[in-house]
C-alpha cells in the first residue's frame, strides 16, 4: 500500500509539474523530449508470476512481450525529467538503483539521478517474478532471480537511452475525457462504507478520468503519447502461464501500431505509454464476480461462496481472459486515439519535480483531539490473505525454508 501511494504521488507530481495549468508561463510551450522503448521480457519459462502469488503459476510461454517506454522532457534551461513505465507489476527499488548505476555509467552523476528518474508500472500480474529486494514479494519465486532482473534492467536503461538519443525540440498538448466501459469497482460493498456526503461528490464508484499528453515536433508531427487511466492489469487470471503486459499492455502496442506499422512492434520510433493511474480497487473484470459453482452473483458483503472466497471469481467482457485483454485494452486505445485527435491544450511553463523518501513506520500524526500518535511497521490481515475477486488468497499459509532459500536472497 505504501508503494502504491507513492506512485500515485509521484505520477501526479510528474503530471502537474509540465501543466500550465499549475505552473506560472515562463516559456513559450517550446520543449525538448524524446522517447525510446526496450524489451524486458525476461524468463519465459519456469518462473513463478509477481502479481497473483499463486504457487505453480510459472512461466511457460509469451503472450505478449514486456517492455520499458520511456519519455524525457526538459525545458529551456536545461533542467529534464525522465518518466518509465515498465510492463511490471510493480517496480522494486533495487531496479531504480541498479538503472540509475548504469546510467550514471555513462552519463555521468548528475544529468540522471533518483531525483528526476520515476520508474513506475503497469500493474501486469503475468510477468516473471523475483526482481524485488524484500522477502514478502520474492516468496513465491523461492528467492531472487538474476535473469529476471538484469533483463527488465537492461531493458529499463535501453528505454532511456533511446529516449536521450532521440532528444528533439517540440510541443506537448493535454486533455482529458471519461472512460466508463474499461472498469468497475470490485469492492462496491467497501467502498459503500464511505461517508454518503463523500460519495455524493463522485459520479461513479471508481475514477474514470482518462489524462493523456500529446507530443508532436515543431512541424505537427506526433512523436509520443501518455496517457493515465485506473484499472488493474489482471485481465489475464491466475490460471495464465503465459508471461503478458494485459490490457495496457495491449493498447500500447495497438496505438503504437497505428504511427509504426505492424512489423515493428517494441521498436518505435513513435511510443505510446498507457500509464496506471489510482487504481485501487478498479477491475477490468466488469461483469462481475459470480461463484464458480452455481453461477450466480457472490454474496455482496463478503465476496464469498458458501463461505469460500476461493469460489468467487470476477469475470471480465470476452469469453476467456484472452479475449478480455484484448476488449479492455481496446477500449482503452480508442479513448487514447479520440483524445488524441482533438488534444489541443498547449503546456506551458518551467518543469519542477519533488523526491521523498519516507519512513511510513515511524510517521507522527496528529489526531482531531490534539494527540499525537506514531505509525509502527506494517502487517498483514486476514483481508490480504482472502485476496480479492480478482485472485483469490494462497491456499498455503506457511512455506518451509531452507538454508539454500535464504541464500538466492542474497543479491550477486
Amino acid at each position: 500500500m505504501k508503494s502504491f501511494f507513492i506512485f500515485i504521488l509521484t505520477c501526479w507530481l510528474l503530471f502537474i509539474s509540465v501543466s500550465g495549468k499549475y505552473l506560472p508561463t515562463e516559456n513559450d510551450g517550446e520543449f525538448q523530449f524524446g522517447f525510446g522503448i526496450g524489451d524486458i521480457t525476461g524468463p519465459a519459462a519456469e518462473i513463478n508470476m509477481m502479481g497473483y502469488a499463486k504457487l505453480g503459476q510459472d512461466t511457460n510461454g509469451i503472450h505478449l512481450r514486456l517492455y520499458s517506454r520511456a519519455v524525457i522532457i526538459a525545458d529551456q534551461s536545461g533542467k529534464r525529467v525522465v518518466y518509465v513505465n515498465v510492463d511490471l507489476c510493480g517496480s522494486a527499488q533495487i531496479l531504480k538503483i541498479l538503472v540509475i548505476e548504469e546510467l550514471q555509467k555513462i552519463y555521468g552523476n548528475d544529468v540522471y539521478t533518483h531525483e528526476n528518474v520515476m520508474i513506475s508500472s503497469t500493474h501486469t500480474h503475468a510477468g516473471p517474478g523475483g526482481y524485488f529486494q524484500y522477502l514478502l514479494y520474492i516468496v513465491t519465486t523461492e528467492g531472487y532471480i538474476k535473469e529476471s532482473t538484469y533483463a527488465i534492467v537492461s531493458g529499463v536503461v535501453k528505454s532511456i537511452r533511446d529516449a536521450h538519443d532521440n532528444l528533439e525540440p517540440g510541443h506537448m498538448y493535454y486533455t482529458q475525457g471519461t472512460l466508463r466501459n474499461a472498469s468497475a469497482n470490485r469492492s462496491p460493498a467497501s467502498y459503500l462504507q464511505n461517508p454518503e456526503e463523500e460519495r455524493a461528490q463522485y459520479e461513479d464508484n471508481t475514477d474514470k478520468t482518462f489524462h493523456l499528453l500529446k507530443f508532436t515536433d515543431l512541424n505537427g508531427k506526433p512523436v509520443g503519447m501518455v496517457n493515465w487511466f485506473a484499472v488493474h492489469g489482471v485481465s489475464m487470471n491466475n490460471s495464465n502461464k503465459l508471461i503478458s503486459s494485459d490490457n495496457k499492455g495491449y493498447a500500447s502496442i495497438t496505438f503504437e501500431q497505428d504511427f509504426n506499422g505492424y512489423s515493428n512492434v517494441g521498436k518505435g520510433p513513435f511510443v505510446g505509454i498507457f500509464g496506471q493511474a489510482n487504481e485501487g480497487d478498479s477491475t477490468p473484470n466488469i461483469m462481475g464476480a459470480r461463484c464458480l459453482d452455481t453461477g450466480k452473483p457472490c454474496d455482496f458483503v463478503e465476496s464469498t461462496c458458501n463461505g469460500k472466497n476461493e469460489l468467487c471469481v470476477a469475470f471480465g467482457p470476452g469469453k476467456d481472459m484472452f479475449e478480455s485483454t484484448k476488449i479492455i485494452g481496446e477500449r482503452q486505445y480508442v479513448k487514447a486515439k479520440e483524445l488524441f485527435e482533438k488534444a489541443n491544450e498547449t503546456i506551458k511553463g518551467d518543469l519542477h519535480f519533488v523526491y521523498q523518501n519516507i519512513d511510513m513506520a515511524n510517521r507522527e500524526v496528529t489526531l482531531e483531539d490534539g494527540s499525537v500518535v506514531k505509525t509502527c511497521p506494517a502487517a498483514l490481515g486476514y483481508s490480504f490473505a482472502a485476496g480479492t475477486t480478482d485472485g483469490e488468497g494462497a491456499k498455503i499459509v506457511s512455506i518451509p525454508m531452507k538454508i539454500k532459500f535464504f541464500n538466492k536472497l542474497i543479491i550477486e
